[in-house]
């Protein structure tokens, strides 16, 4: 059996997958500094932290995401180059991209350990640091939601507009429209 058709099938899954991946560059500083500071009111209010858990930990939460943002973007630049490439790589090379997502997934459950197992339980009870994993979770939702809410608001304008008013539309995936730096939002997702 040919060896090369598995990888190259686990290649075009990834590239396939790429444009869930890319998220919209036009952000302004103004837009992610917004951001920046909505993300810490959330886990101010959902983590109970007080003002000295604050100064400790928010800082080394923005230093941990935007170390996983920089892995987020290399691995994006692997799967970009291979899409753009796809047709002049060989085996050899379609072993390496692969390799290559392996070692920066790698580096991104080592920066897990880091900052989860030791840094962050440094600063936080051990109880906060197992409700962050949820905290995250309900986040990366409650964007979505914003999302969603964003294009019925628009859709419904869209309605009035043109004077269709049907309420029983299927409802439609969430696109990836908002970056969340360092989250991963699934394209297509729908939300309940």
């Amino acid at each position: 059996m040919n060896q090369t058709l598995p990888v190259k099938r686990i290649l075009l899954l990834f590239l396939a997958l790429l444009p869930c991946l890319q998220v919209a560059r036009a952000q302004s500083d103004e837009q992610r500094e917004q951001f920046r500071k909505d993300r810490e009111a959330y886990f101010k209010e959902k983590l109970e932290l007080t003002d000295a858990e604050s100064r400790a930990f928010l800082p080394l939460y923005e230093d941990y995401e935007n170390r996983k943002n920089k892995l987020f973007e290399d691995e994006r630049n692997i799967f970009n180059y291979c899409a753009k490439n796809k047709d002049n790589l060989d085996e050899a090379e379609l072993k390496d991209a692969l390799q290559k997502i392996r070692e920066v997934q790698d580096k991104q459950h080592a920066l897990d350990q880091e900052y989860y197992h030791e840094k962050f339980t440094r600063v936080l009870p051990i109880s906060k640091v197992l409700h962050l994993y949820k905290v995250e979770w309900d986040y990366r939702r409650h964007l979505l939601r914003q999302i969603r809410d964003r294009e019925d608001d628009a859709d419904d304008r869209g309605k009035r507009n043109s004077g269709n008013s049907d309420k029983s539309v299927n409802p439609q995936p969430v696109a990836c429209h908002f970056e969340c730096p360092g989250e991963d939002i699934t394209c297509g997702q729908f939300l309940p």
